[in-house]
């Protein structure tokens, strides 16, 4: 080989050997510079590694301390997909595990991610499955699931959470911060075989959430529950609404809503199901405002006992014709309310007047929140007099050209059950620790005496005389002396005129007589067939009445009426 071609080729090797490690150099700053940063952090998440634990979520209780929501362990299992072996076998092994497809598990482990979740809360005696597998790059997580013992009784009103353990819905929502608690985490390094390597450890213990105790009796909510659902069955409505109350301290007793969900498993429901109605259905309440307007003109002095009026079947308010349900006659004061009365009631309003019929309506809380706490309360409507029209002075006291919540309307009228003094609904009475120390309590709160102690008393034996004499004789419970109002409200359609086949069925009365010590608001929306509120809403305020009076034992009672 002559010496030029020795060089030739010595040229060309040296010339392959520095390509190779130009090469070399290249993919080395590639990886070490380039993609440093991700291969460290790689790395990393292979060798340490740092999980959340969270707190547990605080308890909601009823009155008497009976468990209406609590947390239970979990797991949720994830995937490193950089980290595992044999993808198809690590596949197979969490389909048996999770009952779930092969081809559904390979989605999830051939993802570029460096994170997957599989699944989330799932029995915690999955773990030991999955220990016992020993799949290299599978883990998990030991996290609460939220129960709901009694579900789904109480669920419109408790509500729920979603996969991040934050309410979604109801007391869980509104009460959410004073429920979830503080997050800790642990971390710790691993080997190369993934154990953890000792002394690594370090960890922030987590907070665990405050216990919220409700108003609520468990007990009479089963009843409620159980009358609403046989009244949706019997009439055929299209929702429904049962709240049970303390008119001497504002108390919410019980609270149900139809249609309704189970909070185990909302999303198997239509959201609009998990919806409380209670707070969150608005509609004209008809004549179970009469009372009210009663009320005022009592505190006024614009009538006296005695006073008498005719009613021929209806009224002439400015240039429109107002009729009643029936022409009433010679009817007397006390019988206005009884009989409910629109002739009566529109004439009794004009005495009154605009100004002060929109004062007394305000000062019983008509067209506000109730200030109950939870989230998603509606107001209502009660305009101001000067956007009236010349017919508003004749719809108004009658329950048209107004809107409420059923929690309003039992609110309100709990105002003249309660001798003229307005109490804020009371839904949470303490929030404590777990430990059981109080962080806070909610007293009974009076909002404003609305009218005197002799006018309301005088009110509610009106309405005592509705249910012995008057449209609320489906209410009556023998031996028990029962003050009540019917209420049948016209629905208004999408053109805004009012629907012939529509209409929202009510009733609202109070027990014992005297001094009330319970209210109950039956609503009915849209019910078939029969629909006026002392036909279908009054039996189910008996129903229930009857069962409140067996389960606490309230004695019977001298039932001689009294006359005015």
């Amino acid at each position: 080989m002559s010496q030029k071609k020795f060089i030739l080729r010595a040229n060309f090797l040296v010339f392959v050997f520095l390509l190779l490690l130009a090469y070399v150099g290249f993919r080395l700053f590639t990886i070490q510079v380039v993609q440093g940063a991700a291969f460290r952090e790689r790395a990393n998440f292979i060798r340490f590694k740092m999980e959340d634990l969270l707190p547990s979520r605080g308890r909601i209780l009823d009155r008497s301390g009976e468990i209406l929501a609590r947390d239970t362990e979990a797991i949720s299992i994830y995937a490193l997909p950089p980290v595992i072996e044999d993808v198809h076998h690590t596949a197979k092994i969490l389909a048996t595990v999770l009952n779930r497809s092969e081809e559904e598990m390979l989605v999830l482990l051939e993802s570029s991610l460096t994170f997957v979740w599989i699944q989330r809360k799932v029995p915690l005696y999955m773990a030991e499955d999955l220990m016992a597998a020993n799949v290299r790059g599978i883990e998990w997580r030991r996290e609460n699931y939220r129960f709901y013992p009694q579900s789904p009784l109480l669920s419109n009103l408790i509500g729920f959470v979603g996969t991040d353990h934050r309410g979604l819905e109801g007391v869980e929502y509104s009460f959410n911060e004073k429920l979830t608690g503080e997050v800790g985490y642990i971390t710790y390094e691993r080997d190369a075989t993934g154990r953890e390597i000792p002394g690594s450890t370090g960890f922030l213990q987590p907070e665990p959430g405050l216990d919220v105790f409700l108003t609520i009796d468990s007990s009479i909510q089963f009843f409620v529950e159980r009358a609403l659902d046989n009244a949706m069955e019997n009439t055929g409505a299209k929702r429904g609404v049962v709240i049970v109350n303390n008119p001497r301290n504002g108390d919410i007793v019980a609270m149900a809503s139809r249609p309704a969900f189970n909070s185990d498993s909302f999303w198997a429901f239509p959201a609009e199901s998990w919806k409380n109605l209670g707070i969150g259905l608005v509609f004209e309440p008809g004549s179970t405002l009469k009372p009210l307007l009663m009320a005022a003109v009592l505190d006024e002095n614009l009538a006296y006992l005695q006073e008498r009026f005719f009613c021929p079947g209806h009224i002439m308010v400015y240039n429109h014709r107002v009729r009643d349900v029936k022409a009433h006659g010679d009817i007397a004061l006390r019988d206005i309310v009884a009989d409910s009365c629109n002739v009566g009631t529109i004439i009794l309003a004009k005495r009154l007047g605009e100004e002060k019929l929109y004062r007394y309506f305000s000062g019983f809380g008509i067209g506000q929140k109730t200030g109950s706490g939870l989230i998603g309360e509606e107001s209502g409507l009660l305009r101001r007099p000067q956007d009236w029209s010349a017919l508003s002075i004749g719809a108004i006291p009658i329950g048209q050209e107004i809107l409420v919540t059923p929690l309003q309307l039992l609110s309100a009228l709990s105002g003249v059950a309660n001798r003229g003094m307005l109490m804020r609904p009371r839904i949470v009475s303490r929030i404590v620790t777990q430990e059981g120390k109080i962080v806070e309590e909610f007293l009974p709160s009076p909002v404003d005496r609305v009218v005197s102690p002799e006018s309301a008393m005088l009110t509610l034996e009106m309405m005592l005389r509705a249910v012995d004499e008057g449209t609320g004789k489906r209410a009556a419970v023998a031996g028990y002396r029962i003050a009540g109002k019917t209420g049948t409200g016209q629905k208004i359609g999408p053109d805004g005129r009012y629907m012939r086949n529509a209409f929202v069925s009510s009733f609202v009365g109070f027990f014992p007589y005297p001094d009330p010590e319970y209210g109950i608001a039956v609503i009915l929306d849209e019910p078939q067939g029969e629909y006026y509120g002392g036909t279908i809403a009054a039996p189910v305020f008996r129903e229930i009445a009857q069962e409140i009076i067996a389960l606490k034992g309230i004695r019977p009672e001298d039932v001689e009426v009294q006359t005015f």
